[in-house]
């Protein structure tokens, strides 16, 4: 009896706690100062860089160009980096589906009496097992590996949606400073203007209607300056905020808009050469990030309702037990197991299915939305490049007019102030060319969110 007593004992210790709490806490100053510390000359982000094929040669980084960015971003992004400690958290899932049901173990003593002897040694033991009809264990573990490969999903599909935010916010960096420099150009020009027209309003040449109005189109240039340079910081701020560094060691290096903006015009162009109407469908149907993840989350309803059916079939709970009293060992085995109602599984099994139908019909919906969206991107994309042509080809008309003008005015034929009211007039076929031009480049970004695959860069890891 003492060794059943000792067995049961030791199995009791090893269902008990061997794991020790450990605290851990979050310091909000320390945080701070590691996001202020966090830079490029990182010894881990430069192997990270050297892993990604990134050229050991052109370490530490000079400047920013897209390469660069993005694969930063991969590094320091704090919302990359938390997507990834969930997926990892999903994951456990799967080993705790695996688990069997807990036993259980107990221990029985005791004294009694009765009219004719004392009983002083009543005691005993038993244990409590259950065994799982209809594969449920296995079900469990398809539901919880289906909800890995949905988390995984969402997992890529973050990295994903920073990398095109990012993209998104370069692009607006490139306009805004575009913009900034037309505008400059601008104001140089109405402010050469202005003090010419002053000299003639002083001898009487123009009137001071002519002056007030100059000077009002001078304000208002210069507001537009204000507004895009003020703009133009903020949106370096959100890159330094989708890039996972401090604006400080953001702007230790500058960005390279010139390399970026020939990137971009090049990637576009070849992107409508290389591509036609059907290979456009199959990478978009293929390769969306989104529909995987509704055609996992499919899965996962079709489990759940494999699951209810399994539990259809009852489970048995197992209670072998040992007792000890007045010189008898007593033997004995309890069986049971909680009978089910038709009504209840048919209930629970209804609404299984109707998850199923709803998934299967998002995925439906979705990947027509797909296919509508390939089909119309080439047409919206050589509409935006024929723009674009059009606006090119007036440049150039207006780049052979402004130097038939200066001739003109190198030849005593228009003075210095009828040569700057017609140059500044080309200002609006500077500004139609600078939105067609980000029109294609954001046809271009659309075209990289339709195939879901990078058209700017090459994939990293």
């Amino acid at each position: 009896m003492r060794i059943i007593t000792i067995l049961l004992f030791s199995l009791f210790l090893l269902g008990c706690a061997a794991i020790p709490y450990e605290e851990a806490k979050v310091d909000v100053v320390e945080v701070n100062k590691l996001i202020t510390e966090l830079d490029i000359y990182n010894e881990e982000f430069e192997e990270f860089l050297k892993t990604n094929g990134y050229p050991s040669n052109n370490l530490p980084i000079k400047d920013w160009g897209l390469r660069e960015l993005l694969l930063a971003q991969l590094f320091f992004n704090y919302d990359i980096k938390n997507a990834k400690a969930s997926l990892d958290w999903v994951r456990t899932s799967e080993n705790i589906a695996l688990l069997y049901p807990p036993s259980s173990i107990g221990i029985e003593i005791g004294r009694g009496d009765s009219e004719e002897e004392l009983s002083k040694n009543i005691f005993g033991g038993g244990f409590n097992f259950t065994f799982e009809s209809a594969n449920k264990r296995l079900i469990r573990y398809e539901i919880a590996f289906n909800e890995t490969q949905s988390a995984a999903l969402q997992y890529e599909l973050k990295i994903w949606d920073a990398r095109a935010k990012l993209l998104e916010q370069i692009v607006n960096l490139l306009e805004r400073q575009d913009l900034i420099t037309i505008t400059k150009d601008e104001l140089r020009s109405k402010h050469s203007i202005l003090q010419m027209i002053k000299k003639r309003v002083g001898v009487g040449i123009l009137s001071q209607v002519q002056l007030d109005r100059v000077t009002l189109e001078l304000s208002a240039i210069n507001q537009m300056l204000l507004n895009l340079q003020y703009e133009q910081e903020k949106v370096r701020n959100e890159i330094a905020t989708s890039v996972g560094l401090s604006l400080e060691k953001f702007n230790l290096i500058p960005v390279n808009t010139q390399k970026i903006k020939a990137m971009f015009n090049k990637a576009s162009a070849d992107f409508v050469a290389e591509n036609e109407v059907g290979n456009i469908k199959y990478k978009a149907t293929t390769n969306s990030k989104m529909l995987r993840i509704l055609l996992a989350n499919y899965a996962v309803a079709e489990s759940l309702l494999k699951y209810e059916i399994a539990k259809q079939y009852p489970d048995f709970n197992f209670s072998p037990a040992y007792t000890y009293d007045l010189g008898n060992y007593i033997w004995n085995i309890g069986i049971e197991t909680i009978i089910g109602s038709t009504d209840r599984n048919k209930v629970y099994i209804e609404r299984a299915k109707k998850l199923r139908e709803t998934e299967a019909t998002k995925v439906l919906s979705y990947q027509i939305e797909i296919i509508n969206a390939a089909e119309r991107l080439l047409d919206n994309f050589s509409y935006g490049l024929a723009l674009k042509r059009d606006v090119e080809e007036m440049r150039e008309t207006k780049n052979n007019l402004k130097k038939q003008l200066v001739k003109r005015f190198d030849n005593g034929i228009l003075d210095r102030l009828e040569l700057e009211l017609e140059l500044i007039k080309f200002n609006e076929i500077e500004r139609s060319y600078h939105k067609a031009l980000y029109n294609v480049m954001r046809k271009g970004l659309f075209a990289e969110s339709t195939v879901q695959e990078p058209i700017f860069t090459e994939q990293f890891n």
